[in-house]
């Protein structure tokens, strides 16, 4: 049963925390030709001539060895799970920043081309050798124009300026991933081989205590 839940660990980028391992005691009772097996909520008294043998199949399960790989499991996937969810945020950033520039450049784009619409409108003013006051009105539109574009442009810069930020942003929370899962798959590793270890005695010591295999 932990095998197959340590391989579905290794199998997942972020898996879910498998459970904990069982709590497993094996006592005497005093005055009496009996021993009591606890697995966990599961309570049976056995003849005191199995004591020995229950105790040493519980030994040789290594629970102590087992709870602390799942215990670094259950940090390491936390770790995997926050790196995770900041690796997904700082995407959407980016994606966003992505946009405004986009958006901003077509902006500059629109700007561009009013101004050199201004500036023909101008020219051809001066072809036609219109009036100074319907020439100075073509320049009054240019000066605007260009003004515009200046500050469109501006804003273009802050847009890459920031996407640039955001794509920083976005390396470094990969990274970060990276390591996380790496982390999580070591110790998903480390408690594989924990419950390989385990599992034939808490095999046994479910047997004893009456509890069927899942399927």
């Amino acid at each position: 049963m932990l095998l197959s839940i340590a391989a579905l660990v290794l199998s997942t980028a972020v898996a879910e925390l498998p459970p904990a391992p069982p709590r497993v005691t094996v006592q005497a009772i005093p005055g009496r030709e009996l021993c009591t097996l606890a697995y966990d909520q599961k309570r049976v008294d056995l003849p005191a001539s199995r004591q020995a043998e229950l105790t040493e199949t519980l030994q040789s399960a290594q629970l102590d060895r087992l709870l602390a790989a799942h215990l670094k499991l259950r940090s390491a996937l936390g770790e995997a799970k926050k790196a995770d969810d900041l690796q997904a945020e700082a995407q959407q950033s980016t994606e966003r920043e992505n946009e405004r520039v986009a958006k901003q450049q077509a902006e500059v784009n629109r700007s561009e081309k009013q101004v050199e619409t201004a500036q023909q409108n101008l020219e051809n003013a001066r072809r036609r050798r219109l009036d100074n006051q319907t020439i100075g009105n073509f320049q009054a539109i240019i000066n605007t124009s260009n003004g515009r574009l200046g500050t469109e442009k501006k804003q273009l810069s802050r847009a890459k300026e920031i996407k640039g930020m955001a794509t920083e942003r976005e390396k470094g929370a990969d990274g970060v991933a990276a390591q996380a899962l790496s982390a999580a798959k070591v110790a998903g590793s480390e408690f594989a081989k924990a419950a390989a270890v385990a599992e034939p005695g808490l095999k046994k010591l479910r047997a004893a205590a009456g509890i069927a295999e899942a399927r």
